[in-house]
């Protein structure tokens, strides 16, 4: 894994920089159609979402582990 750190830390900061980009310019879009309680709203509701699946993902890699071992 050490030979791959560099290359696996700059695939990440470049995914990183470009899910800020997007949110930013999806951002413009929502507030150019709409107002900061939609942009709220929008967001809010992609947090929530985004919760389940982490702990959906976290469950999945605790599994995969255990059948390893």
């Amino acid at each position: 894994m050490p030979a791959n750190r560099a290359r696996t830390q700059g695939t990440i900061d470049v995914l990183v920089a470009l899910a800020g980009a997007g949110g930013g310019a999806m951002s413009g879009v929502v507030m150019s159609a709409s107002d900061y309680a939609t942009l709220s709203l929008a967001g809010g509701a992609l947090a929530l979402f985004l919760v389940p699946v982490l702990f959906w993902a976290r469950r999945d890699q605790r599994t995969t582990a255990r059948t390893a071992a």
